[in-house]
């Protein structure tokens, strides 16, 4: 379960949509539980901004980067020293979910991208949360705290640093 949040996460670009987000930054809780009752909890913070850059960083249970460049992720891990380089080729992006969305009611969106349902949740024209279960049948929750919409942010922190005693492995 440990690797379960970048399956979907990794493919977030930008939230372009129904509230028209150029960029993106804001703290984030995201639970996952498995059809088991099973409950795992991160914490990290997220920084994404237009055409196709984001950042994950997940600072508990566990530290890791999840780097989004265009159509190629870096994964960080310093707890194993281990870098992990793949292309999006087959992944969902969240941008075509947001693009997607319909509205629901006042804060609620709802979006089906390849088979696969979404909820979209804006409170105050913020984006707060989205949520869908996995093809793992997890449910997963991303809730947003304290966001920032549409402020520039310094394309520098898009661009990963790796450490250079890391191991590299790279997907194709």
């Amino acid at each position: 379960m440990r690797f379960l949040p970048l399956f979907f996460l990794l493919t977030l670009t930008v939230f372009a949509s129904p509230k028209e987000l150029n960029s993106f930054n804001s703290k984030f809780v995201q639970t996952i539980i498995d059809d088991n009752g099973k409950k795992i909890i991160y914490h990290g913070e997220l920084w994404a901004d237009k055409p196709q850059n984001a950042l994950w960083v997940y600072q508990k249970p566990i530290q890791k980067s999840v780097y989004i460049n265009g159509q190629k992720i870096t994964v960080i891990e310093p707890q194993i020293e281990q870098v992990t380089i793949r292309s999006l080729d087959d992944e969902i992006d969240f941008l075509q979910i947001i693009q997607k969305a319909k509205k629901i009611d006042e804060n609620r969106y709802s979006a089906t991208v390849k088979g696969q349902a979404y909820s979209v949740v804006f409170k105050n024209d913020l984006l707060t949360s989205i949520s869908y279960k996995d093809g793992y049948d997890n449910s997963v929750a991303i809730v947003f705290n304290n966001p920032v919409q549409n402020k520039p942010i310094e394309s520098g922190r898009f661009k990963p640093v790796i450490p250079a005693d890391f191991d590299i492995l790279r997907d194709r």
